[in-house]
């Protein structure tokens, strides 16, 4: 064979090995990008099933927490979640008597409606709202309205209108007439300022105190998480002590920031029995007792969330056993919540009930 033969065939032979290089690149390449396609499908795909079973999860605890609260009774500590029943000194000797014995004593094992965050099942967390331990901003007298925006942003805006002035902006917004309360306004001033009518009604939730001309500059420096979280819309004019986070409890006259922290903090070790017991860890002067409560509502508000954070359900129920044809409970309205507090909560309490006990796994 020839010198120009053989250099043709090498040089064939070149061009061949080349071509067949070229080609394990491309296959290579294609085989790693269908691996990188594969990979993400693959975490999509798991990131999906976690979605589903947190969903899942959440609407198994909503529907379990719901059942306890229709079918177990409330103490002072809270929601009971067994037959369990405590008696004070005076209802046993009642009880020895032959007396009828209905008895709120704390049993030890509640869960909590102090906006305390409970295990639910699947590794949800949730917590129960009072709605005796918020500001019922439709009901409660004004001083504690007036003291509620003065601890609220912490700064005195000088935009920022005399609270008798907001308190007849709130009272124009919700009555059904036409006439103007001293520095108030009317359906004509909102149309003009291009904001919705005043509903001429009372609020339906806390997050509607923002449409009212005045307040939304007074509610400036707080945020919407911090008013759900310490105003109510029910028709109540009393203060729950042993629900009332410490936001709330310094709206009562006398009461300062110190004492509202002592007096929850004293509570997460065993809630009040009697007022005089809140008196004495708190420091507060008695004074209108009939504003204070110790026992629970029978409405408030249900977080659901994930531990890893992001979004929270929120959940306004209202219990009506005596509803003829209807269910036990009323759903008021629910939304959807960016929370850091639900994210930074922490350790939740474990819930004593059976039904809670047995979570299944979740995806890996």
């Amino acid at each position: 064979m020839g010198a120009a033969m053989r250099g043709k065939m090498c040089s064939h032979s070149g061009f061949v090995l080349i071509a067949v290089l070229a080609v394990l690149v491309i296959l290579s390449v294609l085989a790693s990008v269908i691996g990188a396609i594969t990979q993400r499908l693959r975490d999509e795909q798991i990131v999906r099933e976690r979605q589903l079973h947190e969903q899942l999860a959440m609407a198994s605890t909503r529907a379990t927490v719901l059942y306890l609260l229709t079918s177990q009774r409330m103490t002072l500590g809270g929601l009971t979640v067994d037959d369990r029943i405590v008696l004070s000194e005076d209802e046993r000797i009642s009880q020895k008597a032959g007396d009828e014995v209905l008895s709120y004593m704390p049993v030890g094992n509640e869960v909590t409606l102090d906006s305390s965050a409970h295990q639910g099942l699947d590794g949800t967390r949730f917590s129960l709202q009072d709605d005796r331990g918020l500001l019922a901003v439709n009901w409660a007298p004004p001083a504690l309205l007036a003291r509620y925006l003065e601890t609220g942003s912490g700064t005195h805006s000088p935009r920022l209108p005399a609270f008798e002035t907001l308190f007849n902006l709130l009272q124009d917004y919700q009555d059904p007439d036409d006439l103007y309360r001293l520095n108030s306004a009317e359906r004509s001033e909102y149309v003009r300022l291009g904001r919705p009518p005043p509903s001429n009604r009372t609020l339906s939730t806390p997050m509607e105190l923002r449409r009212v001309i005045g307040w939304d500059v007074a509610l400036a420096g707080i945020s919407d998480e911090d008013l759900n979280d310490s105003l109510t819309v029910v028709r109540s004019a009393q203060l729950n002590v042993n629900t009332a986070p410490a936001r709330v409890l310094q709206t009562l006259p006398g009461m300062d920031e110190a004492m509202a922290k002592r007096a929850v903090a004293s509570r997460e070790l065993a809630p009040f029995v009697n007022l005089r017991a809140f008196y004495g860890v708190s420091g507060m002067i008695p004074a209108n007792e009939d504003l204070l409560t110790l026992y629970p509502m029978a409405s408030g508000t249900l977080k659901l969330w994930s531990p890893e954070g992001g979004a929270v359900k929120v959940l306004h129920w209202t219990l009506t056993p005596r509803d003829d044809g209807g269910r036990p409970w009323r759903e008021d309205y629910e939304f959807i919540q960016r929370s850091e507090k639900a994210a930074s909560a922490g350790l939740a309490r474990p819930v004593a009930a059976k039904i809670f006990a047995e979570p299944n796994a979740a995806p890996k």
